[in-house]
């Protein structure tokens, strides 16, 4: 059974870092420019991608592409499932 991996990073980044701002689209959003995510929510978001999915996310891949958007992130934890 494939993991659907980007609705679980979606409604994590929801959950926890757009605190009732119903108006903002995470799936399509620039996380970084937007501000719903900074350097310290990438480090939060790695921690959960690693414990939800139970890969390893190396330091060089923790970079602004990566962490951009839910897509970028999906790719990034897709590529090691």
């Amino acid at each position: 059974m494939a993991v659907e991996v980007r609705p679980i990073i979606t409604e994590y980044i929801k959950s926890e870092f757009v605190k009732g701002d119903t108006g903002v689209d995470v799936d399509s959003a620039n996380l970084l420019e937007e501000e719903i995510i900074d350097s310290l929510g990438i480090f939060t978001l790695v921690s959960f991608i690693e414990d939800k999915f139970g890969v390893s996310v190396e330091p060089e891949e923790v970079n602004l592409d990566n962490f951009e958007t839910v897509s970028a992130v999906t790719t990034l934890v897709e590529g090691k499932l």
